[in-house]
């Protein structure tokens, strides 16, 4: 049974017993993990212990049998690095890095590492502290859309394949794997308007401006929702702590 050690961070958690959790946690160089912390919770006279917490950056040490990667790992240490207390102080910071370990944590594989999708929530998790959070969250969750390979096509129609850059009328459609143009629209049955200005940011170099963020966000919302079969847990209070609309 070889010990594993890497940087993680924490995606999701869940008080196993009084003493321990189970946690998914996204490594830098072993993809997500699903690992079982015994006796975390438990403190001592000197010591008060709570656990790891959610969006918690550490140094963690876990034994992996060989060949039963289904199984839940142990994790055998954990120093942590850094807890970003900043998105505690602010609720539409803190629901903006939520939604994005909530996607994560659905959307990549046990095993499958992303080192810049890593890097990429790490450096979210601190640009929270300045930047817009909107920005900051379209701006991951176009890195993580593309490291998994479910990124749309916005430069040209995904059905027939014209370049749509010069178009004032736009649609997207996640099924067909991006942007519709107005000559394919009536016949795609899931679609919706998407501005095309935001299309073109995405297209050219996958960013947006700060007056479209809102924009984008309804994009890949949508698109994530269309992904995942439902709507993301934290998207209505995500939109709430950020005065957006919960039409989308």
């Amino acid at each position: 049974m070889a010990l594993v050690k890497d940087f993680a961070i924490t995606l999701r958690r869940l008080d196993y017993s009084e003493t321990s959790q189970v946690l998914a946690m996204l490594t830098r160089e072993h993809g997500q993990q699903r690992l079982i912390a015994k006796g975390i919770k438990r403190g001592t006279k000197t010591r008060v212990a709570v656990g790891v917490d959610l969006l918690e950056l550490g140094r963690v040490v876990f034994s992996q049998r060989s060949g039963r990667e289904d199984v839940l790992a142990v994790m055998t240490e954990w120093r942590q690095e850094d807890t970003f207390p900043h998105l505690r102080r602010d609720l539409g910071r803190c629901y903006a890095a939520q939604y994005a370990a909530e996607v994560t944590s659905h959307l990549t594989e046990a095993h499958d590492p992303h080192p810049a999708l890593f890097d990429g929530l790490h450096r979210l998790l601190g640009d929270l502290k300045t930047v817009d959070p909107l920005v900051g969250l379209v701006g991951y969750l176009w890195l993580m859309l593309t490291e998994i390979g479910l990124r749309p096509e916005l430069g040209r129609c995904a059905n027939c394949h014209r370049d749509v850059s010069g178009d004032r009328r736009l649609y997207f459609s996640s099924r067909q794997g991006g942007a519709i143009c107005r000559d394919c629209e009536p016949a795609m049955v899931e679609k919706r308007q998407i501005a095309p200005q935001v299309a073109a940011g995405f297209a050219r170099d996958g960013t947006v401006s700060a007056s479209q963020s809102a924009a984008a966000f309804d994009v890949l919302d949508y698109h994530l929702r269309e992904i995942m079969a439902r709507p993301a847990k934290l998207s209505s209070a995500l939109r709430a702590a950020l005065g957006l609309s919960t039409k989308h």
